[in-house]
């Protein structure tokens, strides 16, 4: 369980740190020195301060965890509805959704992103 916890830090500390790069502009790899991307290893280093900080806190890290997988649910609709839209528009067009498959895929996203809120909903209520 610890080591699972550790490895999961670590990715979801490099996720920030490189989406935050991605977004705007700055290095963001490992392969790169720390000071070669600084705002990279600063962001990285900040989110596991922080994630340090909640954990040492004392708060309840049971309901805190219900909480995180509530408040995702409830997120879930925006994420599936821009990959739905990604696949529909930004891919190249051999790869695009089209058709009756765009048709199947996009009740498949509905029908999970509308099961994601009810479950979001009863979370809050539980």
């Amino acid at each position: 369980m610890l080591g699972a916890s550790w490895v999961a830090t670590i990715v979801v500390s490099l996720t920030a740190a490189w989406g935050l790069g991605e977004v705007t502009g700055y290095k963001r790899s490992l392969a790169h020195h720390p000071f070669e991307a600084p705002w990279f290893y600063g962001v990285y280093v900040v989110c596991l301060l922080i994630g340090a900080g909640i954990v040492l806190s004392g708060v309840n890290l049971v309901k805190l965890a219900i909480s995180v997988n509530v408040m995702n649910a409830l997120l879930l609709p925006i994420v599936l509805g821009f990959l739905f839209l990604l696949a529909r528009k930004a891919l190249p067009e051999p790869w695009r959704l089209k058709g009756w498959y765009a048709w199947l895929a996009g009740f498949i996203v509905f029908l999970t992103a509308g099961l994601g809120v009810y479950a979001g909903i009863m979370g809050i209520w539980s």
